[in-house]
C-alpha cells in the first residue's frame, strides 16, 4: 500500500483530513503524492512551500479577524444578525464556533514539519536557496504556534511530521511560556540565520518578516531587551522612520496619502509570481508580511472577507462598524485643530449619514465595490507593517523605562496624521502602566482593521479593564478562546477545556 503523506495527528485534524492543493502550480496536492516521490528536487520543494502558504491562507481567511480583532473594543455589529462575529463581539463564546478550532493551524504546522524534515535531503545544489526554503518553513511553524498560544494558551507541540495516523503519538498541552521559549523563538532565530536577505516577497517570509514576528514573540515572552535588539536589527536593515535606507523595500511612509495608496493599490489585485527575488507588491511601502488572498492562487473558496466584514464603501452595509467609543475618538480628533487626517483616510460613513463609520483603509476614498464583485476580490491582509514595528518598540521602550524614547516613536505616527503637536509629554505619566495605556490607545487608532487590538489587550492583561463595561468580560480566564468541542471529542476529552468555558 502506498505510503501517503498525511496532514496531522488524529487528535488535531481527524482521520480523513488531507492537505489542500495549490492551483497555481498545477501539481498534485502534497497529501496525494507518495513520500518516495516527494521532496526530491527544487520543483517538489517549491510545491511544498507553496502548500504551507496555501494552508495558512485557509487558516487565517476568517480567523485573522476573529482572533485579532473581533473580541475587542474596535467594533460593534452593523445589524443584529446571528453570526460568529456577533458572538465574539458580545462575549457569547461557545465551543462550536469555527474560530475556537485549532485544526487549520495544525494543518499548516504539519506541512512545515514535512518541509523541515525533507528539505535538507532534497536535490537542491544552491545552498542559499535550500536554506531560504528551510527558513520559510521554520518561520511559518513559529508563526502558527505563535497564533496558537495567543489564542488558546497551552497547546500541543509537534515538531516531527506524522505520516501514519494509526501510530501517531498523543501529546498533551505545553504551557504557553514554554512554547514561546523552546519552540517559537528558537525557530525564528534559526530562520533568521538561514534566510536569504535578497528574498523580498511580502506574501512569503523574508528577513524583515522574521524580525517582526521574532520581536513580537519576544515581547510576549517578556524579553524586552531581546525584542529591542531585534527591532534595532530591523531598523539597521531598512532605516529609521526619518532616514530610510536607499533601495529598501520596507519604509516608514511619512505621508498619509502615500500610505493610503499602499493600502488601496499595494494590497489589491496583485498576481502571485512565486519569485522570491521579485516583489509583486511593487514600490517601497510599509508592508512587511501579508496574507495573499488571491483566488487564482488559492481557489475561489479563499476569497477576501474584507468586503463582507468591514464593508465595501459609501452607502453599503457591513458586518461591523466602529464602536461608539472609537468613533467618538476619531470624530473628536477630526474636529479639533490640528485636524487628525485618519478619519478622512481610514474611515467612511456606513450609510448616507455619519451616524456610524466603516473601516475604509483598503478602498479609495469615496468609492464602493458592488456586492457581486466582492467574491472575486484579490486582496492581501496585512500581518505586519513598519508602523507595527514602531508601536512594538514604543511598548518595549516603556517596559525598559525609557519613556521619552517611547513617546518619540509614537510621535512619528502622529506627525503623519498631522497631529504631532498633540503628543503627551513625559510629565503627564506617573506610572509605566499609564504610558503603556497611552501607547496602546494610539496604536488602536492607527491600526484599527488590521487584526491587532485583541492581542494587544491580552498581552498587557487589559481585557477585563477595557471590555467589562462593554460586554461583561469579568475574568482573566476569558483572555483565552475555548477549545472547540470537536477537538476535545477526537481526543476523547484528554485535553482539559480552558477555564471558564
Amino acid at each position: 500500500m502506498r505510503h501517503i503523506i498525511k496532514s496531522s495527528v488524529i487528535c488535531l485534524l481527524g482521520a480523513s483530513l488531507l492537505a489542500n492543493s495549490c492551483n497555481l502550480l498545477n501539481v498534485d496536492p502534497i497529501s496525494e503524492i507518495p513520500a518516495s516521490q516527494m521532496w526530491q528536487n527544487q520543483r517538489d520543494v517549491n510545491a511544498g512551500i507553496a502548500e504551507i502558504y496555501a494552508s495558512f491562507r485557509t487558516a487565517l481567511k476568517t480567523n485573522w479577524f476573529c482572533w485579532g480583532e473581533m473580541r475587542s473594543d474596535n467594533f460593534v455589529l452593523y445589524q443584529e444578525l446571528p453570526s460568529e462575529y456577533s458572538k465574539l463581539l458580545l462575549n457569547q463564546m461557545t465551543t462550536d464556533l469555527p474560530s475556537t478550532s485549532w485544526q487549520s493551524l495544525y494543518k499548516v504546522i504539519s506541512n512545515t514539519n514535512f518541509a523541515i524534515q525533507n528539505i535538507p535531503d532534497s536535490d537542491i545544489t544552491d545552498l542559499t536557496l535550500k536554506n531560504d526554503y528551510l527558513a520559510q518553513a521554520y518561520a511559518m511553524r513559529a508563526l502558527c504556534y505563535f497564533y496558537a498560544v495567543r489564542v488558546w494558551g497551552a497547546v500541543p507541540v509537534y515538531l516531527e511530521p506524522v505520516d501514519n495516523l494509526a501510530n501517531a503519538e498523543f501529546k498533551g498541552r505545553t504551557p504557553k511560556d514554554e512554547v514561546l521559549r523552546d519552540v517559537i523563538i528558537p525557530d525564528l532565530e534559526l530562520a533568521e540565520s538561514l534566510i536569504d536577505p535578497s528574498n523580498v516577497e511580502r506574501k512569503r517570509i523574508s528577513r524583515n518578516a522574521i524580525y517582526a514576528i521574532l520581536a513580537d514573540a519576544q515581547m510576549w515572552a517578556g524579553e524586552w531587551e531581546a525584542a529591542d535588539a531585534t527591532i534595532d536589527r530591523f531598523m539597521s536593515a531598512n532605516g529609521s522612520p526619518d532616514a530610510a535606507i536607499q533601495n529598501s523595500t520596507v519604509v516608514f511612509q511619512k505621508d498619509i496619502a502615500a500610505l493610503k495608496n499602499s493600502f488601496v493599490n499595494g494590497l489589491n489585485n496583485k498576481p502571485g509570481d512565486n519569485n522570491p527575488k521579485v516583489d509583486e507588491y511593487g514600490e517601497s511601502n510599509e508592508f512587511i508580511f501579508v496574507i495573499h488572498q488571491n483566488i487564482n492562487e488559492a481557489g475561489q473558496s479563499n476569497y477576501s472577507m474584507i468586503w463582507s466584514i468591514f464593508g465595501c464603501g459609501m452607502g453599503q452595509g457591513s458586518t461591523v462598524v466602529l464602536s461608539p467609543k472609537l468613533q467618538a475618538i476619531y470624530e473628536k480628533a477630526a474636529s479639533q485643530a490640528p485636524v487628525d487626517k485618519r478619519l478622512e483616510y481610514y474611515m467612511c460613513p456606513s450609510k448616507s449619514s455619519a451616524e456610524s463609520y466603516q473601516v475604509h483603509k483598503y478602498m479609495a476614498n469615496g468609492t464602493s465595490v458592488k456586492y457581486q464583485d466582492y467574491i472575486n476580490c484579490q486582496v492581501a491582509y496585512p500581518v505586519y507593517r513598519y508602523t507595527d514595528v514602531l508601536f512594538m518598540q514604543a511598548e518595549v521602550k516603556a517596559n525598559l523605562d525609557k519613556w521619552q524614547d517611547a513617546l518619540n516613536l509614537v510621535q512619528f505616527v502622529l506627525d503623519r496624521a498631522g497631529v504631532s503637536s498633540t503628543i503627551a509629554p513625559v510629565s503627564r505619566f506617573s506610572s509605566r502602566d499609564e504610558l503603556i495605556d497611552y501607547i496602546l490607545d494610539q496604536k488602536q487608532i492607527e491600526l484599527v482593521g488590521e487584526g491587532k487590538r485583541w492581542f494587544d489587550l491580552v498581552r498587557n492583561h487589559r481585557v477585563v479593564k477595557v471590555m467589562n463595561p462593554i460586554n461583561g468580560i469579568s475574568s482573566q480566564d476569558e483572555e483565552l478562546f475555548p477549545i472547540n468541542q470537536s477537538v476535545l471529542n477526537l481526543c476523547q476529552n484528554a485535553y482539559e477545556q480552558n477555564p471558564g468555558y
